[in-house]
């Protein structure tokens, strides 16, 4: 027999008996859906950031001839350390959990100076910067008309975040103060001299007592020196 149609047959024998190379999927096609999972799920409008935790660079996963499907324990998604799983559902079943950390972002109002307690937040007092708000309660003020003419609750550092936590309304009716009691019936009003026995800011019911007739009722705060009966 012919030596070149031996060494062609031994060849084709060789390659007939090596197995089709294994092919596995990348890790980047796991990142891409779970990067696409968060965009659809998570639960803010702001701008937001996430950093996968890459996972063991000698895991090998076969490829899936299906596109890959993404689950997730908690929806909507939020910002902090979170966990995706990605499957495959074809005869090689597999399953991996990719965590993540996400951040998300907004502009928030900072003192820029100490505050004392009970002092009237003014403008001038803060400014709007861009944070990482992922750990921060959801009480935080975004634009300028929700701190402005607010009431420090209690000291604060420059620097601080402001908050509904850290401020309140501001005290427009003080103990002891001398308001005029208005009681409205019908088209005709009524207004009687009184005493504040408790503080209160703009809408507040306090207590007050009639200098006329000595009693103790309920009023609500109109504006400074003014309340208000039904």
């Amino acid at each position: 027999m012919n030596k070149a149609i031996i060494l062609f047959i031994a060849l084709s024998a060789i390659c007939t008996s090596v197995p089709a190379e294994q092919r596995f999927q990348s890790h980047e096609s796991i990142y891409r859906i779970v990067e696409s999972t968060v965009a659809k799920k998570i639960a803010t409008t702001t701008e937001y950031s996430i950093d996968i935790i890459p996972l063991d660079s000698l895991l090998q996963l076969p490829e899936c001839t299906k596109p890959l499907d993404a689950f997730t324990t908690t929806d909507p998604i939020k910002a902090g350390r979170i966990s995706i799983g990605v499957r495959c559902s074809t005869e090689k079943k597999w399953s991996v959990f990719v965590s993540a950390m996400i951040k998300v972002y907004e502009q928030v109002l900072i003192l820029s100076q100490a505050v004392q307690r009970g002092e009237i937040i003014t403008p001038a007092m803060f400014f709007s910067e861009r944070r990482d708000v992922s750990k921060l309660r959801e009480d935080f003020f975004t634009a300028a008309e929700q701190a402005e003419n607010k009431q420090a609750s209690r000291p604060l550092a420059a620097g601080t975040i402001l908050s509904q936590r850290n401020t309140s309304e501001p005290l427009v009716v003080k103990k002891n103060d001398k308001v005029l009691i208005q009681s409205m019936h019908s088209t005709l009003a009524i207004t009687m001299s009184g005493i504040a026995m408790t503080d209160g800011f703009k809408g507040q019911l306090v207590r007050v007592k009639n200098q006329n007739s000595g009693r103790i009722i309920n009023a609500t705060v109109i504006e400074p020196g003014l309340v208000s009966v039904k």
